[in-house]
């Protein structure tokens, strides 16, 4: 049985595009696992004056050593990003082109380094992901597997912010505070929500599994489970379509 990694490198092999292969030069002889490409990918991308890319990626291993389901989030992201996005026509898109993804997986090792203690090494992650994906995810943040983030400019998701499995986020989209100070500030997104472009979700509040946020929704209250709901501020329009 082939890994993620395995059929990547079949679909390079495939494809007459000469980009395909220099892909598989630069990342085939010396990687053998979607996290160790991931790692490389990640480490020459965030890399900066401070930190290079070789302390990086020792950073990253690191990270992976020390909880290796690590490698089951990257997997399970990919795979439903190819799944769920109908512009996507093969895995490699997802792993070199798609921002969203790598962005959540460099929140990944952030949220591991974090866990580790590392407060300042997790926070200066955040700025990078941020200078480089216009996406400010922050390392505390607890996020399940199978998340989308489609294009991904503009997302914001605060620090006490849960997203359950499964959840499909547009570009612009917000999950913010709405001005407490301490404890639980940010909503809790549940399992298989769609969340429309440019929408706000503020405050500790749970928007219950399969329901669905309209685009541009302004949502101050909790939703239940399998409602669509949109507006200024987002009411109730009716039960969640199921094809998501």
């Amino acid at each position: 049985m082939y890994n993620t990694w395995d059929k990547i490198q079949l679909e390079l092999k495939r494809t007459s595009d000469p980009i395909a292969n220099k892909f598989l030069e630069q990342y085939q002889e010396n990687c053998n696992s979607l996290a160790e490409v991931l790692i490389t990918i990640l480490s020459k991308s965030l890399s900066d004056e401070l930190i290079s890319s070789t302390e990086l990626a020792v950073i990253f291993q690191q990270s992976l050593n020390t909880n290796t389901t690590l490698v089951e989030f990257f997997e399970q992201d990919l795979v439903t990003y190819f799944e769920r996005d109908f512009a996507c026509k093969n895995y490699f898109e997802v792993l070199f082109f798609y921002r969203g993804y790598q962005a959540l997986q460099a929140y990944r090792f952030s949220h591991e380094i974090l866990s580790n203690g590392n407060h300042i090494a997790a926070k200066w992650l955040q700025n990078r992901i941020f200078e480089k994906y216009a996406m400010d995810i922050h390392p505390a943040a607890k996020i399940g597997k199978g998340l989308v983030i489609d294009h991904g400019i503009g997302v914001v998701i605060g620090e006490t912010s849960e997203i359950g499995d499964n959840v499909f986020i547009f570009h612009n989209v917000t999950l913010g505070g709405t001005g407490k100070t301490e404890g639980k500030r940010h909503p809790k997104i549940c399992s298989n929500v769609v969340i429309g472009a440019g929408a706000s979700i503020l405050g500790n509040i749970v928007i219950g599994k399969n329901s669905n946020i309209a685009a541009g929704a302004i949502v101050l209250k909790d939703v239940a489970e399998g409602i669509t709901v949109a507006g200024i501020p987002a009411k109730p329009k009716g039960k969640a379509s199921k094809v998501q």
